[in-house]
């Protein structure tokens, strides 16, 4: 009935809200091992156990398709991840008559990782009444009434994540069983060589061989050259095959539903998804050893490496209102809401360089120890499904990770007084997926579209510092910081896909900085007090 009786979400939060999202975690960690040595022959026996659990909840929200009856507070239900690890590593060292022994390795493998999703409340997931527009009248005349209009279509579920389905919850795990076999030895004083094969079976995706083999050459004193190659296998995991997550988003202000969800879903299968494959690459790597003065070693590698059915999320896809009606699922994200989910959509080569120099020395009777590494990293797409991959996604597989990364180390120690300080750079990156892209080409029938993320953020430097004591022989008590001058990434600039509101300085769901974090977060400094136990 279209009246005077009208419900308004104001009534509710008179001055509009900010959902507020908490995140509890439970860790559990263990190791039992025990290893040792006969003569030439070596081994390690272990097993490792892991859980970790999020719960996660949210007040000061709202299901606006339940109307003036929604909750407004929601539990989402737990994340949870467990690993269970069993390994066995065996070595012999066998004299065949070279210039050193015949070092043979071998061992194998028992892993099982479980991931488990546990339903939330009923509101923080459902379509409650009001989620399909209600058809309304007005009286016109004692008993007779007349088609008005309908309201307005509700989002479904708690306004800025929604919970975990029954339908969706579960556990899921997977079972890995594996065995190597190693082989290395110096066939003069001057060439070292090795080789090893790995053997692996999912009972999930199946068997994979992998292999390496690796060779070093003293030049002359103080200069080697090394190389390898070899091949890798990386099976999805339980929780990417089987992640499934609605969030809020927003887009120059106006909200919208986004789900990510399993690849044999409903809402992924209307769009395409197929089931995952494990990636698989291929290695090259070249590099030398100096060793130019006493103390001093300088070591520089080049590597490639070729990487098939890379995993990474699809591009968005926007529900219209004849998808809703074609598959009901998709009721959870509604009309103008987006879906993506996991798939092999990837080619890529990555080409770098790793340099690193240590240098160790005395001074006034304390050690002191220098380092510095750098790290060149290029990513280039080689081949990717044009039908599921787009232009954001192809521009943060070769640029969301810094290209350059620098990590410049000091310490200097003095009986049982240490005092360390390391110097990070991150050069300059790109979250194109987050906050849009600059499209210069439009795609074809054929041919992709091309263009540039909205926004790089600029290059940082990072500072930590840590000063440790030991007393009592079994006790460190360290003073530290990781990021002591209080360093942030580039603030978010506005542009086609980004307001920024003057007031708060931030967009309109409260984003300051890029909700990534880029390569070293947007938390700040950490400063931190240790005391750690060893005996």
């Amino acid at each position: 009935m279209r009246d005077g009786n009208t419900f308004k979400f104001n009534q509710l939060y008179p001055a509009g809200f900010t959902p507020r999202f908490v995140g509890k975690t439970q860790e559990l960690y263990g190791v039992l091992g025990y290893k040792g040595t006969s003569g030439d022959f070596s081994y390690d026996l272990s097993g490792t156990l892991a859980r970790n659990k999020l719960s996660l909840s949210m007040y000061d929200s709202a299901n606006f398709s339940y109307g003036p009856a929604t909750q407004t507070s929601f539990d989402f239900g737990d994340l949870i991840q467990r690993e269970v690890n069993f390994n066995a590593d065996f070595t012999y060292a066998a004299e065949v008559g070279l210039a050193a022994p015949l070092t043979i390795s071998a061992g194998g493998e028992f892993r099982k990782e479980t991931y488990e999703q546990t339903a939330g409340d009923l509101q923080s997931y459902a379509a409650g009444p009001y989620a399909v527009a209600q058809q309304l009248y007005t009286q016109t005349a004692p008993g007779v009434y007349v088609d008005s209009g309908t309201t307005a279509a509700q989002g479904v579920g708690a306004s800025g994540y929604a919970g975990t389905s029954e339908a969706t919850a579960g556990k899921f795990d997977q079972k890995a069983y594996a065995a190597y076999v190693g082989l290395e030895t110096d066939l003069t004083d001057a060439l070292t060589v090795g080789a090893a094969g790995r053997y692996e079976h999912y009972n999930t995706f199946g068997s994979a061989w992998v292999g390496k083999v690796n060779a070093l050459y003293k030049l002359v004193e103080g200069l080697s050259v090394r190389g390898s190659f070899g091949t890798g296998f990386h099976a999805p995991s339980p929780g990417q095959s089987n992640v499934s997550i609605v969030t809020t988003s927003f887009n120059n202000g106006n909200a919208f539903q986004a789900g990510t969800y399993p690849v044999d879903s409903a809402p992924a299968q209307y769009y395409g998804a197929e089931a995952l494959t494990p990636e698989k690459s291929t290695n090259y790597g070249v590099g030398v050893i100096l060793e130019p003065v006493r103390g001093m070693t300088i070591t520089i590698d080049g590597y490639q490496i070729d990487l098939r059915n890379r995993i990474g999320l699809t591009s968005p896809f926007i529900v219209d209102a004849a998808a809703v009606a074609a598959q009901p699922a998709l009721q959870a994200v509604g009309v103008d809401g987006q879906v993506q989910y996991f798939t092999n959509g990837f080619k890529t080569q990555t080409r770098g360089v790793d340099f690193v120099g240590t240098y160790r020395t005395k001074f006034s009777g304390a050690m002191l120890n220098f380092s510095l590494a750098y790290n060149y990293n290029n990513t280039k797409l080689k081949a990717f499904d044009q039908q599921v991959i787009g232009l954001a996604q192809r521009i943060d597989a070769e640029n969301l990770a810094p290209k350059h990364r620098l990590v410049a180390n000091a310490n200097w120690s003095l009986g049982n007084l240490s005092f360390n300080v390391r110097e990070n750079y991150y050069s300059s990156w790109t979250s194109a997926q987050d906050y849009g892209v600059t499209v210069t080409k439009a795609a074809t029938a054929t041919t992709p579209a091309e263009g540039y993320a909205n926004q790089r953020f600029g290059d940082k430097f990072t500072t930590d510092l840590e000063l440790s004591y030991i007393f009592a022989e079994h006790f460190t008590l360290s003073i530290g910081a990781q990021n002591f001058t209080d360093e942030h990434p580039d603030r978010l600039a506005a542009n086609s896909t980004v307001q920024i509101y003057p007031l708060t300085g931030g967009t309109s769901d409260g984003q300051v900085y890029a909700r990534n974090g880029g390569p070293f977060g947007f938390n700040g400094g950490f400063y931190y007090t240790r005391l750690r136990v060893k005996y």
